[in-house]
């Protein structure tokens, strides 16, 4: 297992070339504002335990308001960014896992566990069992700050029991926040993004966006910039782009008919967004992905 720990400011190190097939734990207290810059998804489960403070957290097309206790389940591939909150000090532990940990050690559960991560209600607010999960997250704290022997194994323990406590609670304590409970604002950029999500593949000129909302275009892309923290343009060829992977990565049309498909003018622009976002360009992408898919099953 790999842990980076720091009390000053530590940014995600793992990248979709970095995948954690032993738990990852990151831990980090902020006293500045700090909100991510970059388009950030993965392939591996992330946990993010809020500690202290308050954050925005955009998820996929929805914006919630995370509390001090709250812990964040993020699915694999789930664009997400983290904003300040009202005051910018804030401490955080994120733990990043993948298919390979979650088969090895979390064996005949995995499945049940793993539906924390619901794409739908990713914000989990403990109820019933919060003194519990309260020491279990505390001692994880010091594991992480002391790194005594054996570390490494208490750490992913702790992790697994955060996951059970989690997954057992019970039916009729109420523990996912509802994205209804955010204000005005954010209820109507999270109508944006959702538009832009299931609207990917037709043109989407800025003007008309505002439009929708009865906004002047440089209102709209100020306001969804705070609330989101994406730019519009930003967000729309993100989301291109993970419709262009996922045709890359399972289909056989050529790369002309994927960029079509996934609502890019032409070839060019879309070889050029894709790079800048994945770092590879499409036809490297698929070749990497195709080398991927021909591994033999663990």
């Amino acid at each position: 297992m790999t842990l980076d720990t720091t009390t000053m400011d530590l940014q995600s190190n793992l990248t979709d070339s970095r995948m954690p097939d032993e738990l990852v734990g990151e831990y980090a207290a902020r006293q500045h504002y700090f909100a991510m810059t970059d388009e950030h998804l993965h392939p591996h489960y992330e946990m993010y335990i809020l500690l202290a403070g308050e954050r925005q957290y955009f998820i996929r097309d929805q914006v919630y308001t995370v509390h001090a206790g709250d812990i964040v389940f993020i699915g694999k591939h789930e664009l997400h960014r983290t904003l300040p909150g009202q005051l910018p000090e804030h401490e955080r532990i994120v733990l990043y896992f993948n298919d390979t940990f979650a088969t090895k050690r979390l064996g005949a559960y995995a499945n049940w566990l793993l539906t924390l991560f619901d794409p739908t209600h990713p914000v989990y607010r403990p109820q019933h069992r919060q003194h519990m999960l309260h020491e279990i997250i505390q001692q994880l704290v010091r594991e992480l700050n002391t790194r005594a022997q054996g570390y490494q194994l208490m750490v992913e323990q702790l992790a697994i029991q955060i996951l059970l406590h989690c997954a057992r609670q019970p039916s009729d304590q109420p523990t996912r926040v509802d994205s209804s409970s955010r204000s005005a604002v954010q209820g109507q950029m999270s109508a944006v993004a959702r538009h832009i999500r299931e609207h990917y593949n037709e043109p989407l000129p800025l003007q008309r966006l505002a439009e929708q909302c009865h906004l002047s275009p440089a209102h709209l892309s100020r306001i969804f910039k705070k609330t989101t923290g994406f730019h519009v343009t930003e967000y729309i060829n993100t989301i291109r782009v993970q419709a262009a992977r996922e045709l890359l990565s399972h289909t056989e049309m050529r790369i002309i008919d994927v960029a079509a498909a996934a609502g890019f003018g032409n070839v060019s622009h879309f070889g050029k967004v894709f790079k800048h976002i994945c770092h590879t360009s499409p036809r490297q992408y698929r070749q990497t992905e195709r080398k991927k898919q021909a591994l033999p099953q663990q």
